[in-house]
Parts: structure tokens; C-alpha cells; sequence
């Protein structure tokens, strides 16, 4: 079996954003996700925290049926 040997830059920098993102979303729905360490923090994060934060507090003002769907989610996080 032959090897060629190719620097993963040159790969990238070759890519379009397109490419990037199609690649990106294909390694995330094989299980592949970032990992808190690597300090990637996106800017959806930020209004997804923002937005999640509103539950915060906030229970009573849900149904009952709302309430078990948000657990069932939370529930789906490892710890």
C-alpha cells in the first residue's frame, strides 16, 4: 500500500467554506464534536446560552407537557 504524505493545512486552506461547513457537519453527525478544552466558543453559542437562560427561573410559567420535553432533552446530556 503507497502512503503520500500531506499536510492537513494544505487540505483545508484548499477548501471552500462550503466545503469547510459540509465537512464539518458530516464529522458531527459521525459523533465528532469539540471539545470544551479546545476553547472554541461560536458566536450561536452565545445566543443559544442567552436564549436557554430565559428557563432559568421560569418554570412556572411552563405546561406541564413543556416542562417534560425540556427534561427529556436535558436528560439526553452526559454529565
Amino acid at each position: 500500500m503507497a502512503y503520500i504524505d500531506v499536510d492537513i493545512d494544505d487540505i483545508l486552506w484548499g477548501m471552500s467554506n462550503h466545503e469547510k461547513q459540509e465537512l464539518i457537519d458530516t464529522l458531527y453527525q459521525e459523533g465528532f464534536i469539540p471539545t470544551k478544552e479546545s476553547g472554541l466558543k461560536l458566536e450561536q453559542d452565545e445566543e443559544w446560552d442567552t436564549q436557554v437562560g430565559k428557563l432559568m427561573g421560569n418554570k412556572w410559567r411552563l405546561s406541564k407537557e413543556d416542562e417534560g420535553i425540556i427534561l427529556n432533552i436535558v436528560g439526553k446530556i452526559p454529565q
